[in-house]
């Protein structure tokens, strides 16, 4: 009886290896999912009326980022207020493949400029000083100056969350006939959900942090509240972040074709097998 050829050695090999590649290909990656939203400026006049930057958010299943919204609207978005009536609005969001996501969003003057890099960080670049008209008191008029407020927000799948409020040179002016007087100088850098108050005018809360559940943030860099006249309340740097996730294992190969590719494997096992028995079947009738 003749003995098994190495050609046939070599076919058993590469079924094999060819096997263990489907069975490779078919295990199971690993994908973060994470999401981010950002929101400039909400004004809310007494009556109902609404003035808002929309929001924009991005999202990210592991692979893919897609961002929605307007990160960088115009005043025109707000209407006919006269709260604000010059100056930059930015609402910039990012979700990453890694499973950390990152927002930004606030009030600045003209010529700013908010940005998220690579690693998440928020940049902010204020430009000329902003003024939002709050309203008159007798012959007052009430303002809140400021060369930037915003908010930042970063979340990680591990789940972690981290958010910060920035009020740079912000202060509440009174002014009367041309002279402006300060009537509250408001921190660089707040603690979570500081409050504050001007006296029969307003109610302050800075860095407003909340969150829904582990991993997840979000922050406001200053929730205004008037006492009295048409202005109710003014939303300013609203950022959100997470809860970002390790998502359920994603085979490589979907699920409707692992049944084909093993068919595929035992065929071609088979194939082989129906070879061998058959070199074998010819080598034992030539003896």
């Amino acid at each position: 009886m003749r003995k098994v050829g190495p050609g046939i050695a070599r076919v058993a090999t590469a079924l094999a290896g060819g096997l263990a590649m489907v069975m490779v290909a078919a295990s199971p990656a690993m994908a973060d999912t994470s999401q981010s939203t950002a929101s400039a400026l909400q004004i809310s006049l007494v009556g109902g009326g609404l003035a808002s930057s929309g929001s924009a958010s991005a999202t990210n299943d592991g692979t893919t980022e897609s961002i929605s919204g307007n990160t960088n609207p115009p005043l025109a978005v707000l209407g006919g207020q006269s709260v604000i009536t010059a100056g930059v609005l930015g609402q910039y969001v990012r979700a990453f493949n890694d499973g950390t996501s990152a927002a930004c969003a606030g009030v600045l003057g003209s010529g700013g400029s908010i940005t998220i890099g690579s690693g998440g960080n928020c940049t902010v670049s204020p430009g000329a000083e902003v003024s939002l008209n709050l309203g008159a008191n007798g012959l007052a008029t009430i303002s809140l100056v400021a060369d930037a407020l915003y908010s930042s927000c970063t979340a990680t799948s591990s789940p972690s969350a981290t958010g910060t409020a920035s009020l740079a040179n912000a202060r509440i002016v009174s002014t009367v006939a041309g002279v402006s007087t300060t009537l509250l100088t408001l921190p660089a850098n707040p603690a979570p959900n500081t409050g504050l108050s001007v006296a029969g005018l307003l109610n302050l809360t800075l860095n407003a942090q909340s969150s829904s559940t582990t991993g997840q943030l979000s922050v406001t860099a200053l929730n205004l509240s008037a006492i009295g006249g048409a202005l109710a309340s003014v939303t300013i740097g609203q950022s959100s972040c997470g809860p970002n996730a390790v998502a359920p294992p994603i085979p490589v190969i979907p699920l409707a074709g692992v049944p084909i590719a093993l068919g595929l494997s035992a065929l071609a096992a088979t194939t082989g097998g129906g070879i061998l028995l058959h070199r074998r079947r010819r080598a034992a009738s030539r003896s």
